[in-house]
């Protein structure tokens, strides 16, 4: 999935021990340059993805989301997000809040972030957006191995023994950080980069210094509009679309399709770079099966990961849920000025009109 996988040959070892494994990943994941987390509705969270997407709509957007990845092995990964953003028409602006919480190991290594965003938009030609977006964030790191359970805790059968709990230690860090991004965009197609953990923080729980690792996204996609929105029929389209992440020696990327035809949005993605597999282990991870229905201002998408990797047989992949919903919207009848191309309702193709209604939801 979208953690480093640290489990890949455990075939015969048991849940027990998996869940070991997974807080001794924990306490890594504190130490050592960590992965940041990754959702694989990626657009329906967008401002975690990039600064430059907050305000993408007409008025008001609020945003949640729910992964719980690798059900099958108890006490891994589950992530949450909140998100609200407003675009300011008169100046060009959009400002918004993120909220993060990522819970791994049921509670032993907790981070929660806290960002305000802004981003800013221009016509650079006729038709085509650019828009530079910055983040600053306030951010926790809390590792609680009090009650945690490592393998030199467990007899030879597996059964945990006593005097090895409640041995361990909590940390706890806080610090400031920051995030800056671009975009070009028209209605066909659009183009962006995104660069997190500006700011370098020592996050070590030792002596030695150990710092969050600076990540890198590409991101882009093009959107072929088959049936174009008409008075009394909706917009039909398919679209391209990547995600490309660095994080220190750690790379992924997200490859996909979407097809929209007004209420229901069906995606299929593909995660993987299996030419860049390494130390003996693909990087081969898994397809993404994504649903999308609209109903009114909102939308509620629901996204599952089908493992691929060697992990398949205990980790039962990963579900996401995700709920948009759009409101105060402006309805003022003013000159174009684009729309991301990607899988949304409203969203008309570049008729030029100097009165047709602005159609700027991204999701």
């Amino acid at each position: 999935m979208t953690k480093i996988d640290i489990t890949h040959k455990l075939h015969e070892k048991g849940h027990l021990l998996l869940v070991s494994m997974m807080i001794a990943y924990c306490m890594v994941s504190f130490q050592a340059q960590a992965q940041d987390v990754s959702f694989s509705q990626m657009y329906a969270t967008p401002m975690y993805l990039s600064p430059s997407f907050t305000g993408l709509t007409q008025g008001t957007r609020m945003g949640l989301t729910y992964r719980d990845q690798w059900p099958g092995i108890a006490n891994t990964y589950r992530s949450y997000a909140l998100s609200v953003d407003h675009f300011f028409d008169e100046y060009s602006s959009g400002l918004g809040l993120l909220v993060l919480r990522d819970d791994n190991g049921g509670g032993l290594l907790v981070r929660q972030d806290i960002s305000a965003l802004y981003s800013y938009e221009l016509e650079v030609f006729r038709e085509i957006y650019v828009r530079p977006g910055i983040e600053f964030s306030y951010k926790e790191r809390n590792l609680n191995l009090i009650d945690a359970v490592f393998p030199s805790d467990q007899g030879a059968d597996g059964d945990i023994i006593s005097s090895g709990l409640n041995a361990g230690e909590e940390y706890n860090h806080k610090h400031f950080d920051a995030a800056a991004s671009a975009m070009i965009y028209s209605d066909e197609f659009w183009f962006g980069f995104a660069f997190h953990n500006l700011v370098k923080n020592d996050i070590a729980t030792t002596d030695i210094e150990t710092f969050n690792a600076f990540k890198t996204s590409v991101y882009g996609g093009y959107k072929y509009r088959y049936k174009d929105k008409m008075r009394r029929n909706d917009e039909q389209s398919l679209t391209l679309a990547f995600n490309y992440r660095m994080q220190a020696k750690f790379s992924q990327l997200d490859v996909g399709t979407y097809w929209y035809i007004n209420p229901m949005e069906i995606g299929l993605w593909y995660r993987g770079i299996p030419f860049a597999s390494a130390g003996g282990l693909e990087n081969h991870d898994g397809l993404i099966f994504i649903l999308g229905l609209n109903i009114g201002s909102a939308r509620l998408g629901y996204s599952y990961d089908w493992t691929l990797s060697e992990l398949s047989g205990y980790s039962n992949g990963a579900n996401e849920l995700t709920l948009t919903w759009r409101f105060n919207q402006n309805t003022k009848r003013v000159k174009n000025r684009g729309a991301i191309p990607c899988s949304a309702p409203g969203i008309n193709g570049g008729s030029g009109s100097k009165y047709r209604r602005r159609s700027r939801s991204f999701f």
